[in-house]
């Protein structure tokens, strides 16, 4: 039993009308579209019954440690509070212009000393991520230089995206980017260097794709020079 509960959310919104999305008795009960993804059910994809699509993720840590306690995150530690961080982060990229999901609601559940921590955020409707689309196509482009825009803005604003890959990029079916999976990201001074190697994170994450599926995959490194250099443009 959590010998404290906080959230974080906006509040123009009643608490009581969103503590319910944490519950996935509720969900399954009340909800439509239930999906479940990642690593050990980790998050729950469901359209709630107003329509509004909700992305549910619980946090679990990674590495050898993560197969030790999984999802207790102790509070001395320096990155204890994820979902507040990510929720609030989230928020701040919204209000400076990048295409960003919206965060909706934040819980951390405090146990004596560590947490066990949730978000929900708004579902991007009508989206697929870019592992998705080259296997069905290759990007055009246009949208390979709207992908680099869209980094480009985010590095303008000081946010260093620590796994940036090509399931954290979404097209929708209007052609908007959209960057998504800002957990243990963070705001700081980004220097050229730390650009370059989240750019080069993002085509290892490419060439991975092409090594683990049968079928081929429509994409080539030239192409991905068009992202590269919007990306670093000044």
């Amino acid at each position: 039993m959590a010998s404290h509960i906080n959230f974080l959310y906006s509040k123009e919104q009643e608490l009581s009308s969103l503590t319910s999305l944490f519950d996935e008795s509720w969900i399954y009960k009340y909800c439509t579209n239930i999906k479940k993804r990642g690593g050990r059910g980790s998050t729950l994809l469901f359209t709630h019954p107003n329509g509004q699509g909700c992305v549910l993720r619980h946090y679990f840590r990674g590495g050898f440690i993560g197969k030790i306690i999984k999802d207790i995150f102790f509070l001395f530690e320096k990155h204890a509070h994820r979902s507040f961080d990510e929720y609030n982060l989230l928020l701040w990229m919204r209000s400076n212009g990048l295409q960003v999901p919206k965060p909706i609601i934040a819980r951390e559940q405090k146990y004596f000393g560590f947490l066990k921590q949730d978000i929900v955020i708004e579902e991007i409707f009508g989206s697929n991520d870019l592992a998705h689309i080259i296997d069905k196509r290759p990007l055009t482009d246009l949208e390979l230089k709207n992908i680099g825009l869209s980094i480009k803005k985010m590095f303008d604003l000081g946010v260093d995206h620590t796994d940036l890959n090509i399931r954290n990029i979404l097209l929708d079916d209007k052609g908007l980017v959209y960057l998504i999976d800002f957990d243990k990201c963070f705001r700081c001074e980004l220097s050229l260097k730390r650009k370059q190697e989240i750019l080069e994170r993002l085509l290892r994450s490419f060439n991975k794709e092409m090594l683990i599926k049968k079928q081929k995959i429509f994409f080539d490194e030239k192409s991905f020079e068009i992202l590269r250099q919007t990306a670093l443009s000044a």
